[in-house]
């Protein structure tokens, strides 16, 4: 933590300053303002980095991700971001520095009304986190730092029921 790019979260897990570069890179990208936001990329898709017979099958597992997220008619950046507005889920592709910060939201993916999205949940699995959001009946998982997850579907949350 002495580079200043994390901090806890309320639950005491480390988050990392993600959440506030996307809300300031998507400035003037969006009729809204984020509320929360996290990094986040189909669920399998740093597997399928790995090269040989991993990189292969976690390819495969990523490509379904995609898949089920088309279905919901949503797209996904790899490496991407997911925010959440007064009014909608969105999608992002971002650019990510070297050392691993994001430098810009490069484009609008998908914009998803709140009432359309059925859930968002989060879950540890083993040093990541696993999200997975259901919409309209279809599911689909990403993957990124579990206290970011965590934040961001406590702001999703708190958008929705602010929605209804």
């Amino acid at each position: 933590m002495p580079d200043g790019r994390e901090h806890k979260s309320t639950e005491g897990e480390r988050v990392s300053n993600h959440r506030e570069q996307i809300i300031e890179a998507a400035r003037g990208k969006l009729a809204e303002n984020l509320l929360g936001a996290t990094f986040a990329k189909p669920r399998f898709a740093g597997t399928a980095m790995a090269g040989g017979a991993a990189g292969i099958i976690g390819g495969q597992m990523a490509g379904r991700q995609v898949k089920g997220a088309a279905a919901a008619d949503v797209r996904l950046g790899n490496p991407g971001a997911v925010g959440v507005t007064a009014t909608s889920l969105v999608t992002m592709s971002v650019g990510v520095t070297m050392g691993g910060q994001i430098k810009e939201v490069k484009e609008v993916l998908s914009v998803v009304p709140l009432a359309s999205v059925d859930s968002v949940q989060v879950k540890r699995f083993g040093l990541a986190g696993v999200m997975e959001i259901s919409i309209g009946g279809t599911a689909f998982k990403l993957e990124g730092k579990v206290g970011d997850m965590r934040e961001f579907a406590a702001s999703f949350d708190q958008a929705k029921a602010a929605a209804v």
